[in-house]
């Protein structure tokens, strides 16, 4: 696809074409980068259908790998149904896994990892039961020895609401403050996922959080990020770069849905604490 192809204005309407462009080339130059340096192992990549999960797999193609994609949800989950509906290009190469979990499976995982994980909030513990869940299907693949997690882009290009928030309501410096507070939370976040798919005797890959993509990827305007006035999008030159390799429409305008919620995990690990079947202490809880 040549670049003059790509339309950029319904994302970025301010931006300037030959700087958005530069941006796009040197995000696509880290990112090749990172999963380039996975090649050769074969690992399940936990997919949701969405940007960041889609464009692991679209570098994973183009880098001449057969992605392994395991997708999990309950029945009618947001996840579930997206992944079903989807036929993208890069699963033409791929080897497709979408299970099922059910209500049980869920209550099993939160129990099991209740008192194994140590984390500051319910969407970070439920992040863990998602991959205690994905890791529990992987280890059953064949030859499959790693995970492959798509998580960074929330936090490095305001993918997360509050953005949207800080940004109307104190503006793109306090924005900027608030992606280096994500960060250093996914970093805690991810020690304590290793912890949980380690247990499955799998390793865990996160190539979206190596300091040269952060790097980079710190030095891209928040004005490419996230738009002021209410932006329900946001992740804006993420998702054109995923234009920008050729992912399907779908895919790059979906909004931004949690883990916990496409899964349909959320409900029943609430429904558990309101029941006191699972009992947790948060410290320093943030929202």
């Amino acid at each position: 696809m040549l670049r003059e192809e790509i339309v950029f204005t319904d994302l970025l309407p301010f931006a300037d074409k030959a700087s958005i462009f530069s941006l796009i080339e040197g995000l696509s130059t880290v990112a090749t980068r990172e999963v380039r340096a996975l090649r050769g192992r074969r690992m399940a990549l936990a997919f949701s259908g969405g940007i960041d999960s889609s464009l692991a797999a679209q570098l994973l193609s183009l880098s001449g790998e057969r992605p392994v994609l395991l997708a999990l949800g309950r029945e009618g989950s947001a996840d579930f149904e997206n992944v079903s509906g989807l036929n993208p290009s890069f699963s033409k190469n791929a080897e497709v896994h979408l299970e099922k979990i059910g209500v049980e499976e869920i209550q099993v995982a939160a129990k099991e990892i209740s008192d194994k994980v140590t984390v500051s909030n319910l969407a970070h513990f439920e992040d863990c039961v998602s991959f205690w869940l994905i890791a529990n299907k992987a280890r059953n693949i064949p030859g499959v020895d790693t995970l492959l997690s798509a998580n960074g882009p929330d936090e490095l290009f305001c993918g997360y609401d509050r953005f949207r928030r800080i940004a109307d309501t104190s503006g793109f410096d306090a924005a900027e403050k608030e992606i280096s507070t994500a960060l250093e939370s996914a970093a805690s976040l991810g020690q304590q996922v290793r912890k949980v798919v380690s247990g499955f005797g799998l390793k865990l890959e996160e190539p979206f959080l190596q300091k040269e993509f952060i790097d980079f990827g710190l030095t891209i305007p928040i004005e490419y990020k996230i738009l002021q006035g209410n932006d329900l999008l946001r992740k804006r030159i993420w998702r054109l770069f995923g234009r920008y390799l050729g992912l399907d429409e779908r895919i790059v305008m979906r909004r931004k849905k949690a883990m916990q919620y496409g899964m349909g995990i959320h409900a029943v690990t609430s429904n558990m604490l309101k029941h006191g079947t699972l009992k947790l202490e948060f410290p320093n809880p943030r929202s």
